[in-house]
């Protein structure tokens, strides 16, 4: 099976182009347009990495983030923050929450896809092989 990634975007445009991309190279896409619906979708099939815009309507990244590491389910999932956001603050903030990488906008299409398979291919270690449906 295609690794599983979760696209969380508050901009239609921004997850049709990620959905386009990722789906070309063989990933299997779900996307969530804010914090609740990305929770949502993380708890009912589990994904092998979460690509997670920061600047959203009511719940940011960050507090996606802090909720998904709260969670036994998600805590090991990586995540990569896909943010407009380039100040030193915001990349350090991320990193001392546990990122798997920082990619700003606009990104080019390789750099992403590189970051995703290093990400992928150092947070599946601990990994159990299966579908990641996550009952509850």
């Amino acid at each position: 099976m295609p690794p599983r990634v979760l696209v969380v975007e508050d901009e239609p445009e921004n997850r049709l182009l990620l959905g386009v991309v990722l789906t070309s190279e063989g990933y299997e896409v779900v996307e969530a347009e804010d914090g609740p619906a990305a929770l949502a979708a993380a708890r009912h099939r589990l994904p092998d990495l979460i690509l997670l815009d920061v600047m959203m309507p009511g719940m940011n990244g960050y507090a996606v983030l802090e909720a998904l590491r709260a969670d036994a389910a998600t805590r090991s999932v990586p995540v990569i923050m896909l943010t407009a956001l380039a100040q030193r603050g915001d990349v350090e903030r991320a990193v001392e929450m546990g990122v798997a990488g920082y990619i700003t906008k606009p990104f080019e299409p390789a750099d992403l896809l590189q970051t995703m398979e290093e990400a992928l291919r150092t947070g599946s270690a601990g990994r159990e092989d299966g579908d990641n449906t996550c009952s509850g």
